[in-house]
């Protein structure tokens, strides 16, 4: 249908300038070039994420993209070495596609390939990747030991010294300030009486 009205316009403006038959083809190209017409399959969104750092075990992969993808589609999991890592099983519903893992993730870097065909009919392959560190390979927590201890009651000694001493260093510094008010004080009191007797 646009091309219709297209080639209708072209026709009705057959007898202008060279500049306005120009103008009427970039038009043209731009109506006929639509961000539709230019939009292509994608991921939208994944379980775990691009850059995910995984701490748990996980049982299943997911991957949602922009339209629907055919039944044909498919992604594999490999290591960061390239071993590949097996898969229960995986299926496509609509726009996204599952995978079962065979046995729980071990700590390392895993890359995520994906090829599908979406609703423009353009194959599209792609991949990420994620980190597993599970919980079980983190450092434990430190208990207390004397040594702590003895840190906690050296600094709180250490803050009892500079605590007094910053009392000590303040003690000079309020009798030089009562030593000038009351100079100030006794000043403007001698001022008042010279001049009441003037």
């Amino acid at each position: 249908m646009k091309y219709y009205y297209c080639y209708n316009l072209l026709g009705a403006i057959s007898g202008g300038t060279a500049m306005k038959k120009k103008c009427v083809l970039l038009l043209l190209l731009l109506f006929t070039f639509t961000p539709s017409a230019l939009a292509h399959s994608g991921l939208e969104s994944s379980v775990p994420q691009d850059g995910e750092v995984v701490t748990e075990n996980i049982s299943t992969l997911s991957l949602t993209f922009n339209t629907t993808i055919e039944d044909t589609s498919t992604f594999k999991i490999t290591k960061e070495n390239g071993q590949e890592v097996s898969l229960v099983e995986s299926f496509v519903k609509d726009k996204d596609m599952f995978g079962t893992l065979s046995s729980p993730l071990q700590d390392g870097t895993y890359i995520v390939t994906w090829k599908i065909i979406g609703e423009d009919g353009h194959p599209i392959e792609n991949s990420y990747s994620f980190n597993v560190v599970t919980s079980a390979n983190t450092v434990p927590e430190l208990s207390e030991s004397p040594v702590v201890e003895m840190n906690n009651s050296t600094s709180s000694l250490d803050e009892e010294i500079i605590y007094e001493a910053q009392t000590f260093n303040s003690k000079p510094i309020m009798v030089i300030s009562v030593v000038i008010l009351m100079v100030i004080a006794l000043g403007t009191t001698f001022w008042l009486l010279k001049r009441g007797k003037n």
